[in-house]
């Protein structure tokens, strides 16, 4: 099994998160991917974090500690070669949208959410002029841009309605990380 570069969690549900639990711009790149489920089906409504980790950098530890201490942390499972697995309940206030990716309703995310998911990728890739196609199909994604729906069907050779999302809907194998590979009681730490 393959996964993507980016699983589409890491681009529409990651900022909605970020905003709460303040995933700091200088640790992104040590940020692996995002996940909603697990094989386990043990946590619902949840973003798994699969982040690189270093003990030996003091700052890291601290950054640790910020996520942990936030209310919606769940627990963390620590994995082989230095990667630790977050997981964070979704807020409330996001769930519309976490239930919306799930049926690949992207258009259908409130805009306040729309927002602040170009905010988050501006902002984290700040100065870097390559991230601008990927805002501006991200964009396009999410208010149904007519530009992108002519070249889908140009380049699919299909006709969309107008009710048709501008991007496939999520592959759950690619959005589920196998937890029971990892889950042991000697490598997790769950929120009192």
């Amino acid at each position: 099994m393959s996964k993507p570069r980016f699983n589409t969690s890491k681009t529409f549900l990651l900022p909605l998160l970020s905003e709460i639990i303040g995933i700091k711009r200088e640790y992104f790149k040590y940020l692996k991917n995002t996940y909603m489920f697990d094989d386990m089906d043990l946590h619902k409504n949840c973003l798994y974090i699969l982040h690189d980790f270093s003990f030996k950098n003091p700052e890291f530890t601290n950054y640790e500690h910020q996520l942990i201490k936030n209310e919606l942390f769940v627990e963390l499972i620590d994995l082989e070669d230095d990667k630790v697995l977050y997981i964070f309940k979704m807020p409330e206030e996001y769930l519309h949208e976490y239930n919306c990716l799930i049926k690949g309703n992207y258009s259908s995310f409130g805009t306040d959410a729309k927002e602040m998911i170009l905010s988050f990728f501006s902002h984290i890739y700040e100065g870097n002029l390559n991230i601008v196609p990927f805002l501006l199909k991200t964009k396009q994604i999410l208010f149904k841009d007519k530009l992108l729906k002519k070249k889908l069907e140009e380049d699919l050779k299909v006709k969309l309605s107008d009710d048709d999302e501008l991007k496939s809907i999520i592959n759950i194998e690619d959005e589920t990380f196998e937890l029971s590979k990892y889950k042991n009681k000697d490598n997790m730490i769950k929120k009192n």
